[in-house]
Parts: structure tokens; C-alpha cells; sequence
């Protein structure tokens, strides 16, 4: 990230930076409200802040995130974590699954935002979330016949909407995890209708991150 001239008021946060555009279940949202050492309001989005991370959540698409980050001091610093829902580009995907994504390449207006057209990401060394290669969109609709031909020519598994642009804002790789709502396929978007199977994939993600970063507090060397 390079100096801006626009320099905001901006706040601590603990070492570990866990970004969530959305909690597909409520409960574990009010949950982690309760728990938090400290809840701000912040640009129609939430933040709460614990021991050894914050969660920012609330936040929909990339001008958004990009702007909320704009506000935490010492950005640099911070280990960054992103968990999202992503849509599946492969007809093996027939269910919610919790996936970590290894590699992220650009699509659309992103192409401009790096010379390279794909762009590293760090892994988690826990085997029970595969990893995918993904591609970001900019905005919904950007799935076309053609755009799916591409992808599968490209061999991508996953489509989301952040972690592309996110990429490229922080200039350096950070771990992704991302839950399935549904699969692109040539006849349209088919949404998974297993609403449990879901929650239960996105609860058990951000519990591996959240045990993750605990353990990177207790033991420095590096887990991936």
C-alpha cells in the first residue's frame, strides 16, 4: 500500500484482522457481539474486537471493505483473514463445503488492477478445507456462457466477489476461506438448498480461523 493523501482518523485493532461480509446465522453473530471486548459501529458495518483479533462484518462488495480498511491503523501489520460465500464453476461441488482458496485470479475490470493475471493466497495446513483456485467478479451478472467457457478453460473451481481486489489493495497474500451457496453452470445459478448444511460449514470455518490465530499466539512459528 502506498501513502494517500487522504489520511481519516483511524483505529486499533488487534494483531489478527478476521473480514466476514456477512454471518449466514444470526446466533453466532449475537454470540460473538456478547463476547467482544469492544463493539463500534462503523460505516453501516460492525466491528468487534477481542484478545488476539477483530472481526469486521457488514460490508458488501470491495469499494466498501477497501474503504473500512482505510481505517485501521497499522494495516501493514495485521495478519488478515477473509471468510465469505463463493459460488462453485465445477459440477464435483453438489453441496455447502468449506473451502480454502490457494490461488485468485482476476476477471472483468479487475484485469486492470494487476499485471498478473492470478495472484497467491497463504494455506492453511488443516486438510479438511481443500483447496481451490478462485476468480473475482465485480459485480453480479458478470456470469455469462462465454465467461464460464473461460473459467473452465482457466481451470477455476470457485467465483466470489472480494478477495481479487483485496489481493491487490493489501499487496500481499492473507488466508481465505470460502463456504459454497450455490453452482454457475451454463443454464443459470442453482442455489444449494441445504440451509444447515451451510451454516454449519461457515461456523466451522470461522471457528478454524479463530482457533488458528490462538495458536499463533501461543506459538509463533508459522502453522502453514
Amino acid at each position: 500500500m502506498k501513502p494517500s493523501l487522504f489520511r481519516p482518523r483511524q483505529f486499533a485493532t488487534p494483531p489478527a484482522l478476521v473480514l466476514v461480509p456477512f454471518f449466514s446465522q444470526n446466533s453466532l453473530f449475537a454470540t460473538l457481539q456478547k463476547q467482544a471486548g469492544r463493539r463500534q459501529d462503523l460505516l453501516h458495518s460492525s466491528l468487534l474486537c477481542f484478545e488476539n483479533m477483530a472481526v469486521i462484518s457488514g460490508f458488501i462488495g470491495y469499494p466498501h471493505l477497501l474503504t473500512l480498511l482505510g481505517l485501521v491503523a497499522d494495516l501493514a501489520d495485521k495478519e488478515v483473514f477473509f471468510l465469505g460465500a463463493a459460488g462453485a464453476l465445477k459440477p464435483r461441488f453438489r453441496e455447502p463445503a468449506a473451502l480454502q482458496v490457494g490461488e485468485i485470479l482476476s476477471s472483468s475490470i479487475f484485469k486492470r488492477f494487476s499485471r498478473a493475471a492470478s495472484l497467491p493466497l497463504k494455506r492453511f495446513s488443516d486438510r479438511s478445507f481443500p483447496v481451490v483456485r478462485g476468480v473475482s467478479v465485480d459485480v453480479l451478472q458478470r456470469e455469462t456462457p462465454a465467461w464460464l467457457a473461460e473459467q473452465h478453460a482457466l481451470k477455476t473451481d470457485i467465483v466470489e466477489m472480494e478477495l481479487f481486489p483485496l489481493r491487490c489493495f493489501l499487496g500481499r497474500p492473507f488466508h481465505a476461506l470460502v463456504v459454497l451457496s450455490d453452482r454457475v453452470e451454463e443454464k443459470g445459478i442453482s442455489p444449494f438448498r441445504e440451509k444447515a448444511k451451510f451454516n454449519s460449514e461457515f461456523n466451522r470455518a470461522f471457528q478454524a480461523i479463530s482457533r488458528y490465530i490462538n495458536h499463533e499466539k501461543s506459538h509463533p512459528d508459522p502453522e502453514v
